[in-house]
């Protein structure tokens, strides 16, 4: 209880950084948080100073450390965006840059066991903007608007890994979700049977905790082969929490002459995906390495529909309408599973310092038919490079990606009432990553 309780209050107190943070597709579901994976488009590459890469892509990796390590990371993205509709040209994405930190410890413990802990990203996605809300339902629009969504979950961990043999070696690691989600848009109710088409301004956030694990192994062929597999399971985390709005504008259009503000209690349930990845580091001769490393990630089986529960209404006349204080609603996504590959290679420059560069392609997961500004993790391409220094026991890493700008159209909307019908959302991405890492 007392480790779930100080989950909680770190990631309440990380909360204001991540809202900061904008939706990408490579970014949006983190494979691999290290600097050094940056760097190579994703791709994480075992190593002695590695602790954060190893716990969050394959937990065999915890093998190669060689002493106990302090690996911390920091990354900061900037997002650009427009939206346009019926009733918007190019409105632009207002997201700030945002500051992620995270970062891990890891040790050998004898010959074969190396353990290791910490804390990092493992879904992040926030998305703001501020458009007008097109006409809907009765001609019901609520003018210009913030549309916000963000649905953030960072991951504490703890891993362990075996080493079976000098070429071959095992890995699991056990984590805690936790995940927080909000919602500050004109919404329009999908599925609830009397409320079907109508739409509400609602500000909604939830908090919630989950839990999930990671295996993985590595082989080393040769001296200069490493190769990786790794599996990490799906998530499943309800979240509980408070919602409030306002229905003026719907009020207003069917003639009903009462107060139209709302509270409910408020409870949505998320399915972060199970996920796999292969990769190979070739170490051609000591100064050059390339790397190589697909993804597949299972949102088929996660984003299907994001179910919203509503308990608790205080607002009388939305309790005639629907005959109970309780709502149900789902919001479609039916997103698609996603493959993504990735390519780099490293150069050691001289003894303390190194160059990295590569490129990353995947699929967008988001279908078309539900598509709108506040899902849009569209990227589908990235180009990364990077920087180490070493000095004495401190290693100093940098990295930087560009996610060129991608864009993606709606021609019929599957979301109720056509609001979304002929839309389109371009989106674009830089991040930069900043890790330091100490063997003691």
């Amino acid at each position: 209880m007392n480790f779930r309780r100080n989950l909680l209050l770190f990631a309440v107190i990380l909360s204001p950084i991540f809202l900061a943070v904008p939706a990408s597709a490579q970014d949006f579901y983190w494979s691999s948080a290290s600097t050094r994976s940056l760097g190579l488009a994703g791709v994480y590459v075992p190593s002695s100073t590695d602790a954060i890469g190893a716990l969050s892509t394959n937990p065999a990796g915890l093998t190669y450390l060689s002493s106990p390590t302090l690996d911390l990371s920091m990354s900061a993205i900037f997002a650009r965006g427009s939206f346009t509709n019926s009733a918007n040209t190019n409105s632009p994405m207002t997201t700030s840059p945002g500051v992620i930190p995270y970062g891990a410890f890891g040790m050998p413990l004898g010959k074969r066991f190396s353990v290791g802990l910490g804390f990092a990203p493992d879904l992040v996605s926030v998305s703001d903007w501020k458009y007008v809300d097109a006409p809907g339902f009765a001609g019901v629009t609520y003018g210009l608007q913030e549309n916000k969504s963000a649905i953030l979950a960072g991951r504490a961990m703890v891993g362990v890994s075996y080493a079976i043999s000098h070429r071959l070696s095992v890995g699991v690691t056990a984590g805690a979700d936790y995940n927080s989600n909000t919602l500050h848009a004109p919404y329009i109710f999908q599925s609830q049977p009397t409320l079907a088409g109508a739409k509400t301004l609602l500000d909604l956030h939830t908090y919630g905790t989950g839990w999930n694990m990671s295996v993985g192994a590595m082989f080393a062929p040769t001296k200069k082969l490493d190769v990786g597999v790794a599996w990490k399971s799906q998530t499943v985390i309800v979240t509980n929490g408070l919602a409030t709005g306002d229905a003026s504008a719907l009020f207003t259009a069917l003639g009903a002459n009462a107060p139209s503000t709302f509270t409910y209690n408020a409870s949505v349930k998320n399915i972060l995906p199970q996920s796999a990845n292969g990769n190979l580091a070739w170490h051609v001769n000591p100064r050059w390495t390339l790397v190589f490393q697909t993804d597949w990630v299972n949102w088929s089986n996660a984003f299907v529909n994001l179910p919203v529960t509503l308990t608790n209404g205080t607002n009388a006349t939305i309790n005639a309408v629907a005959g109970s204080s309780t709502l149900v609603d789902g919001v479609p996504l039916n997103w698609k599973d996603q493959y993504s590959f990735h390519g780099g290679v490293e150069r050691l420059l001289t003894e303390s310092t190194s160059i990295r560069f590569g490129y990353a392609h995947g699929n967008s997961p988001v279908p078309d038919g539900t598509l709108t500004p506040m899902t849009s993790a569209i990227m589908t391409n990235q180009i990364s490079t990077g920087f180490a220094y070493h000095m004495g026991r401190s290693r100093f890493d940098i990295g930087y990606a560009f996610d060129p700008t991608s864009q993606q159209q709606v021609q019929q909307s599957n979301l109720l009432f056509s609001e979304y019908n002929n839309s389109s959302v371009r989106l674009g991405l830089q991040s930069l990553s900043l890790g330091y890492s100490f063997q003691f």
